[in-house]
């Protein structure tokens, strides 16, 4: 009697215990898929202390997201992962495969800048040769391909504002293989925390201000806008340095990658890309106002007269003003097109491209445009970098004109007459009557473009990257951005350097500018319409 006690005892706790076995042991019998294997295949990964293994990924819920860092629509994703990999924790693997389109994307170190200009925080491995990307039969950027815990890719989603159908289609996985998701944390070793630490951090557009003689640079990684005097000392900050919104003064005001920036009659205009705003900065009464945007990413391709404040917009990169004034042309990466903005009616209209991603020209609704990244206007003309066709156009008279460029795959670095030459996704621009200089981005080179003989030409750089001031035959650039002539200088943000460079046209010189930082606050006192420096000790 006792030994059968015993032996039903025995028994029972048995069954206990292997009730009782923690659920995610169940997922030690999935083993690596072939899926698995071909995501594991590339060796360069970042964000993390080590490649990931195929055993790395057994057993998890794993969303891909192939992208490249040139393009718009990838951007436009990025918030959705970081919402989801909020939510879902270590329940959602998150990995982005980046197959790059142009040259300079398939470089290790520039995808690196990408992750940390972007603040990405899951796995990130280089497809340089394109191999996971055919495997997995990806067909266009950004392409996301959520995959099972027995590795099955369960759906495919193509570009962006797939937000809802993700989450639901995440949660409807985890539901189904409850006890089963592998969710043991990966080797993550983030980029950023590798990095050093710079004054400036991913600079991207700057303006000049004459009155004051102010140069105000996009500081887009801090998320603030800084004011420089042409020696290089910080006279103003304006912006908490945090992502965010909020509208107020200097101090407290946000902004999130603040791209673009405007200067008319003692008024900054920023483009506020990630925010989806156009905001403008009152330098007397030191305070930031959103003016258009409702911050919420705009799909409308056609506008006029809308009203700005409640009529969404997509990432606006850079702005100049029309020949008479009355508004601000924005270049709308997000929806490849040129807008206008009335500043007397507070209104929006679409001023170029239909909204298709091309390289069409002629007069509005036919015209096409591919990312539009830089404009600057000249007389009646208004001179534009569309950086994903790689092209220098001018839209005049209400039609478009393409000076160099040819097509979405067609770049490189090339001198020549018109169409003969070649970029690599240039972003930034500035015309006067010397010539259109272009910071061709991709090839890490200043270019000039003449109107009359139609000639590109390259001022400085040769395609590779680097930071090395001198002569222009051995100075070197790494992805400058944007770029403002004021005498014979050309200031340029060097943007993966995190510095501000000159370029002397005349002594065919290159040096980098010295940012003198205030050990005391310095501010600015607006009297009369003179503004001033004004030290307050700390």
């Amino acid at each position: 009697m006792n030994r059968i006690f015993v032996y039903l005892v025995g028994v029972l706790l048995g069954t206990l215990l292997i009730l009782a076995m923690p659920p995610a042991r169940k997922n030690m019998d999935m083993k690596p898929t072939a899926a698995h294997h071909v995501l594991t295949s590339e060796q360069q990964w970042f964000n993390v202390s080590r490649p990931l293994t195929p055993e790395d990924l057994q057993g998890r819920v794993i969303l891909i997201d192939f992208w490249t860092f040139c393009c718009i629509n990838c951007m436009h994703v990025m918030p959705d992962l970081k919402k989801l990999e909020a939510e879902f924790g270590d329940k959602l693997t998150v990995i982005g495969v980046h197959s790059g389109k142009f040259f300079n994307e398939r470089d290790g170190d520039m995808i690196q800048s990408a992750v940390l200009r972007h603040e990405l925080e899951h796995p990130v491995v280089n497809d340089a040769g394109f191999s996971i990307w055919k495997n997995f039969g990806a067909r266009a950027w950004p392409t996301l391909m959520l995959i099972g815990p027995l590795g099955k890719i369960e759906r495919v989603y193509s570009g962006e504002g797939h937000y809802q159908d993700l989450r639901a289609d995440i949660l409807h996985l985890l539901e189904k293989n409850e006890g089963r998701v592998n969710a043991q944390k990966l080797p993550i070793a983030l980029e950023r925390e590798k990095a050093p630490s710079m004054f400036f951090d991913f600079p991207s557009k700057l303006v000049y201000a004459p009155d004051r003689q102010f140069l105000f640079v996009s500081d887009t990684g801090n998320h603030r806008i800084i004011g420089l005097d042409l020696e290089g000392r910080v006279k103003l900050t304006i912006g908490s340095g945090k992502r965010g919104r909020a509208d107020g003064a200097f101090a407290s005001a946000e902004f999130q990658m603040p791209q673009g920036l405007l200067y008319h009659n003692g008024e900054l205009f920023v483009a506020d890309s990630e925010n989806h705003l156009l905001r403008r900065i009152d330098l007397m009464t030191k305070t930031v106002e959103t003016i258009a945007g409702t911050g919420m990413q705009g799909h409308v391709y056609h506008v006029e007269n809308a009203p700005a404040l409640t009529t969404a917009i997509a990432t606006p990169w850079d702005l100049t003003r029309s020949a008479d004034g009355k508004e601000i042309i924005i270049a709308m990466a997000g929806t490849h097109q040129l807008w206008g903005y009335d500043s007397a009616n507070k209104t929006l209209r679409v001023i170029a491209g239909n909204g298709m991603e091309s390289i069409d020209d002629g007069g509005y609704p036919q015209n096409s445009l591919s990312q539009p990244s830089g404009i600057s206007r000249l007389g009646d003309r208004l001179y534009f970098v569309d950086s994903e066709t790689s092209a220098l156009r001018v839209l005049e008279k209400e039609n478009i004109h393409t000076l160099v460029g040819t097509a979405l795959f067609d770049f490189g670095l090339k001198d020549g007459v018109g169409k003969q030459a070649q970029m690599q996704h240039p972003i930034g621009i500035f015309a006067d009557e010397s010539g259109i200089y272009i910071a061709d981005t991709y090839n890490h080179a200043i270019r000039r473009y003449d109107p009359q003989t139609q000639q590109l030409s390259t001022l400085v750089g040769n395609g590779d990257a680097g930071f090395v001031d001198g002569d222009f035959s051995k100075a070197r650039f790494n992805e400058p951005n944007g770029l403002v002539k004021i005498g014979h200088k050309l200031y340029v943000t060097d943007t993966n350097n995190h510095q501000i460079r000159v370029v002397d046209v005349l002594q065919k010189k290159v040096s980098t500018l010295y940012i003198h930082v205030p050990t005391d606050a310095e501010l600015i006192t607006c009297e009369d319409g003179v503004c001033r420096p004004r030290l307050v000790k700390n």
